[in-house]
This record gives structure tokens, sequence and C-alpha cells, in this order.
């Protein structure tokens, strides 16, 4: 821990969320934060977190995603497969539920995740694919787009949020609107313009019933370029919070590849 607290500004300014520097730390220690969470922290230095940290955290992931297929064990997944939009199937015997998560396609047993025919390894596509199944998402998305920051469970990070996912395709793609334009639609995105306010927005169906709008605003002569990631203001009926927002970050690194 004190490795990585001295990797830290150790001002407590409180932008990451937490009160002191020392409490961001710990948190990073125990796998609940992710030290780029932290704006001052210098890019050299966020993939040099201890070893025994990142074994923490990788069992972490490893135990919510084991408890989340017990759960999903139970569900009814005919019942799940109308409500989060996803595909339904009676095979051997068994029910399975088909979606697409960011265009890759997925089944869901009760026996857990499969992709391709095989069980998925993956901790976070199953801690995601699976909260979004159990939650069977019974609120109706508005229409009303809003960014992470609304929600009060993300608010914290919001700032470290803007530096891992919306600045990083700002920078990316500067001033090269058209080399977005062009990667959007590589990634299916479609065309959402007058939905809000930007230069350019797409959408994109992270999850079937958890869409995204990205809105982008080109450089000019005084500002350089920005960028915006909207959600519904219902998404976290459908996904916990904590797991949309890697879930765009998720997205974000797919994007700028």
């Amino acid at each position: 821990m004190i490795d990585t607290y001295k990797k830290l500004p150790g001002n407590n300014c409180g932008e990451c969320g937490e009160t002191t520097c020392m409490a961001f730390a710990l948190r990073v220690k125990s796998a609940k934060r992710k030290i780029s969470e932290c704006p001052y922290v210098k890019q050299e230095d966020e993939g040099s977190v201890g070893q025994e940290s990142v074994v923490t955290m990788e069992n972490n992931y490893k135990r919510v995603s084991r408890e989340l297929e017990e759960e999903v064990k139970r569900v009814d997944l005919k019942e799940a497969a109308a409500a989060i939009g996803g595909d339904y199937e009676n095979r051997d015997g068994g029910g399975v539920i088909k979606l697409k998560m960011m265009n890759k396609e997925y089944n869901v047993h009760n026996e857990g995740l499969f992709d391709n025919g095989n069980y998925c390894e993956d901790s976070w596509s199953k801690i995601i694919i699976y909260d979004y199944v159990r939650r069977k998402g019974d609120t109706p998305l508005t229409g009303s787009w809003v960014s992470m920051g609304h929600f009060p469970d993300a608010a914290s990070h919001s700032k470290a949020f803007q530096k891992n996912a919306e600045d990083k395709i700002a920078e990316k793609f500067n001033s090269n609107l058209s080399g977005l334009v062009s990667r959007c639609n590589e990634l299916e995105g479609f065309d959402a313009s007058g939905e809000l306010k930007a230069d350019y927005v797409c959408g994109f169906n992270l999850l079937p019933r958890v869409p995204m709008y990205l809105s982008f605003w080109e450089a000019d002569d005084e500002y350089s370029a920005s960028c915006k990631l909207y959600v519904d203001r219902n998404a976290d009926a459908y996904i916990d919070i904590e797991y949309l927002a890697y879930l765009l970050e998720w997205f974000v690194k797919i994007f700028v590849e």
C-alpha cells in the first residue's frame, strides 16, 4: 500500500472521490479502485502497481464472477431474455439466452457464460453479463441522456472517468473527425444526429438494452476537441453503474486502438 501511496500527490485533493490519498491507496490495495482513477498519477506509474495488488484484484474479480454465476443458475432465462432484449432458445433440454455485448456474441446458460461454444474465462465479461441478466431490468428506458456523473454511485469518479475514457477519444481524434466517423462505422455505430447537440453524434448498443451516445466536438482555433459519452437516465435499472463505467472504459480502449 505504501508503494501505491508514494505514486499519489499526497495533497488530499478529493478529486478521486475519497477524502484522503491514504484512503484512496487503501481502496486500490483492496481492489476496489484503480490507481488510474487518480487524475494526477503519471501514465508510467499506472501499470506499476505491485504484483500482489494485481493478483488481489484478479482474485476479487473471479470471486465476484463466481458469486454472480451462482445467482444466474436460479434465474428463469426465458423471462430474463424478454426483459433484457436477448434471444431465447430451448436447446438440449435447457434454456439459452443469445445476446451481443459490444458486437460480440455470447450465450448465457444456467451453467454459465459461453462464447464460440467455449466457457468464457474472462471475469469481467461474466460479471457484466451475469449482472445484466439477473437484474431483468423492469424499468423502461427514458430516451433522456445523461453523463456518468448523473448517477450518485459514479459521481465521485466522474473526473477519473473523463480522463480514462472521454479525454482519450478527444485526444486520439482531435483534428480528425473523418477518422472518428470511420471508426464509429467500423464498430457498427449508428448515426444519431439530432439526438444531442454536438458536431457529431453516434449511437452504440453496448448491450441490447444499454445504448450509449458518443458526442464529439471538433477542435477549433481556440479549443481542443472534446468528447462526452451519454447513457439512458435509467441505465442503472439494467446494469450496476460501476460495471457500466468499466464497460464504457473497455469500449474506449477498443475504440482508440
